[in-house]
């Protein structure tokens, strides 16, 4: 995964659905450190792994079928 990403975020504790934002790192601390827009500015945001839904807004690219891709 490449890292920074930007992403879409679904959090029911802050009342995220579908927030944009920018994902930073996954911590091994159990939260995802996210950049998002808040009114004009921009805040770092750490959101716990359990409690999020993160969805990569640059969709995967598609290959012809049979094709193995080496991630």
């Amino acid at each position: 995964m490449d890292l920074p990403a930007k992403v879409q975020l679904h959090n029911q504790l802050l009342g995220m659905k579908g927030a944009q934002g920018t994902l930073i790192m996954v911590s091994p601390d159990g939260y995802y450190e996210v950049k998002c827009v808040f009114g004009a500015n921009t805040h770092r945001v750490l959101l716990p792994i359990q409690e999020t839904a993160i969805i990569f807004r640059e969709p995967e690219p598609e290959f012809e079928p049979g094709v193995e891709i080496e991630r």
